[in-house]
């Protein structure tokens, strides 16, 4: 039984509970959680930003006011004031686009520890979180490092986190190859967005790389979003897609449902060549990680597929979350 919290503190701690204890990403959250994250994103960037830009601009310490901001530094051609506010539009504690998670007592090196790269989805309502932590902090292994890469400009991960402009994703494979280098062991996952990313970089995996219903030709996919992610980009990411599932020497791991959309994106996989594992699921719809959940089989399929972990039940009386 819940117990009303006795202050805003005791609120946000259990807040932050919650949010730590279930993978959003097959949890929905609901609208009303994503409106309140957003409604405090926007209080605190117009309390930063009102009195040191906004006012001094001529712009009101508003939503509008904050949103006619980033519309006219748009305006100018530059991409750079949304791209420093997604580094906070999340629901993430930390700063973005990269979030690093290591464990409490790490190993003494990093060729001891095996880096989880966990790539970003759209989010249910268009709030991005840090996926899939609740599942693999459940492993209970302290030589796991996850690594949250989010982002929120809906490039697919085509774009420069720091200045915001499309660069087909030079930026996120400098910063991979730098920092998978130390980690003799490399796993990477994702669903839907983050499942196109998981494969596009598949190349800085060695151990595994585990994509839900990924886009492999994102002009065939129903998104309503950026009009600047040109048919031009989108074909540029679906030819790097097809190279990285050709040469990845990690194990790649496909999984997709029922959903029509969904299966017509493996014919876009490379006829030759192709070093996908496809595994389909007898689950309706996109939200392929939900259905896995429903079906009690989540975690035991990300867990065997990416680290190749027997599924382990936890000591009797404890807590169990996807």
């Amino acid at each position: 039984r819940r117990v009303k919290p006795k202050s805003e503190a005791d609120a946000l701690a259990a807040a932050n509970q919650r949010r730590h204890q279930q993978d959003y990403v097959a949890v929905a959250p609901t609208s009303d959680e994503d409106e309140r994250v957003i409604q405090s994103l926007y209080a605190s960037t117009i309390q930063q930003l009102g009195p040191k830009i906004l006012i001094p601009l001529g712009f009101p310490p508003s939503k509008l006011g904050l949103r006619s901001f980033v519309a006219a530094v748009r305006f100018t051609g530059s991409q750079r004031a949304a791209a420093t506010l997604g580094r906070i539009w999340h629901a993430a504690d930390e700063p973005g686009p990269l979030i690093l998670r290591v464990p409490t007592f790490p190993a003494a090196s990093s060729a001891g520890l095996t880096l989880v790269v966990v790539f970003s989805s759209l989010g249910w309502y268009g709030v991005v979180r840090t996926e899939w932590g609740a599942t693999l902090r459940e492993v209970d292994d302290d030589k796991i490092v996850i690594a949250h890469a989010l982002d929120t400009s809906q490039s697919w991960f085509m774009t420069n986190p720091t200045s915001g402009e499309y660069d087909n994703g030079e930026w996120w494979d400098e910063t991979l190859a730098k920092l998978c280098a130390p980690y003799k062991r490399v796993c990477i996952l994702g669903e839907s967005m983050g499942a196109t990313a998981a494969l596009r970089f598949a190349r800085h995996g060695t151990g595994s790389v585990v994509a839900l219903v990924p886009q492999i030709d994102v002009s065939d996919f129903d998104y309503a979003g950026r009009a600047d992610f040109s048919a031009e980009r989108k074909g540029w990411l679906r030819g790097a897609i097809v190279q990285a599932c050709r040469d990845a020497c990690a194990k790649i791991v496909l999984h997709v449902g029922r959903d029509p959309p969904d299966l017509r994106q493996l014919s876009y996989l490379p006829k030759e060549g192709n070093k996908c594992r496809i595994i389909k699921h007898d689950i309706a719809g996109h939200a392929l990680g939900s259905g896995l959940k429903a079906q009690g089989v989540l975690r035991k399929i990300v867990l065997r597929d990416l680290l190749g972990h027997s599924y382990r039940l936890p000591a009797a009386g404890a807590a169990m979350h996807q």
